[in-house]
């Protein structure tokens, strides 16, 4: 096996596509005092901004040194979810994106002007899912990258039939994306439950906690360098819906544990990541 080490240059170029890769895969809360809705809450008409959070760590071990990069950002989005022939349409828009934490945060910073502005549509779905998502146009790799991770699945899942109190149900789900030239799959089995009324940004919420277990596995080409990565994770989340049938945001936090193969110089990098995520409804 060959002990060729790859330069500096190459293994922030690698760094990058890991947070792609690994990302497909934290507002506080008060025990309701209010009597708990006595009926299914399904999604509803609404429109509402939102504030979120986002914050990855990942180190990459090689020769017994570590290498450790830190990737976040805050970004503000629009969601403008409206009937029409009793079909829910979604409107989301990046308001803006700040306060970016990266190795190339200058180079960010200018993709976060593209992405300002920037719209995606689809059908929501009684369970949550976004259907023909599409939009992004002329807002870069950085508007991509989030619509990729936080807004194609922007709002949480639930029943085609609404969501109660005590309600428990898991589904899997199977996702493909390339960014970067990066190509990615993710499958992931998730446990749900309703567990209680509570509050949420001052609304009364339905809290749901969601437990996901997921595999990926990418392939690309980063500075020259050829790579696979393969891995696997765990996500807790706590989402929170309204009894009005408004999404109010969320609370997750991952870990994710990896291999990346440079595949012509026969090297094995060790790779574990963390993540944290909140959102939270400001209108």
């Amino acid at each position: 096996m060959s002990t060729a080490v790859p330069c500096k240059h190459c293994r922030r170029h690698l760094v990058a596509a890991i947070v792609w890769l690994v990302a497909g895969a934290c507002g506080g809360t008060q025990k309701s005092e209010e009597p708990a809705p006595d009926t299914r809450t399904k999604y509803q008409p609404f429109g509402a901004s939102y504030h979120g959070v986002t914050h990855s760590r990942i180190e990459q071990t090689f020769n017994d040194q570590s290498d450790v990069t830190e990737v976040g950002m805050q970004y503000y989005v629009t969601a403008d979810v409206v009937q029409s022939d009793s079909v829910l349409h979604a409107t989301l828009a990046i308001d803006s994106i700040t306060h970016v934490v990266a190795s190339r945060a200058g180079a960010i910073g200018m993709q976060a002007d593209s992405a300002r502005g920037v719209t995606y549509n689809g059908m929501l779905s009684h369970s949550g899912a976004l259907s023909g998502f599409s939009g992004g146009e002329g807002g870069g790799s950085l508007a991509a990258e989030v619509s990729s991770r936080l807004l194609a699945r922007f709002f949480p899942v639930i029943p085609d039939d609404g969501i109660e109190l005590g309600v428990i149900w898991t589904d899997t789900l199977e996702t493909s994306a390339t960014l970067g030239g990066v190509e990615n799959t993710v499958h992931t089995i998730r446990q749900h439950e309703a567990t209680e009324w509570t509050h949420y940004g001052g609304q009364t919420a339905l809290l749901l906690v969601t437990v996901a277990e997921y595999t990926f596995s990418g392939a690309g080409v980063q500075a020259g360098q050829a790579f696979t990565l393969e891995g696997q994770g765990r996500r807790h989340s706590r989402q929170y819906l309204g009894a009005d049938g408004r999404f109010l945001g969320f609370v997750a936090a991952d870990t994710a544990e990896a291999e990346a193969h440079l595949t012509e110089a026969g090297i094995v990098i060790p790779v574990h990541q963390t993540r944290a995520d909140t959102l939270t409804i400001s209108r």
